[in-house]
């Protein structure tokens, strides 16, 4: 969060830091953090194999 978002009072519906997963020696995802904020739109993408579905899986079970 910026110190400008902080100075209003803005805190993050969704707040993710560091996330990491390996499987079996693969590194999945390795610290990935990012905050997001009502009515903003986040847009994940990347090629196959980069750990977007990872992600995903990790955030909502």
């Amino acid at each position: 969060m910026t110190q400008a978002q902080l100075a209003q009072g803005r805190s993050p519906l969704l707040a993710v830091r560091d996330v990491s997963v390996v499987f079996g020696g693969i590194v999945a995802l390795n610290g990935v953090s990012f905050d997001m904020h009502k009515g903003q739109i986040l847009g994940l993408i990347g090629p196959n194999g980069a750990g977007k579905t990872t992600l995903f899986n990790c955030l909502s079970r």
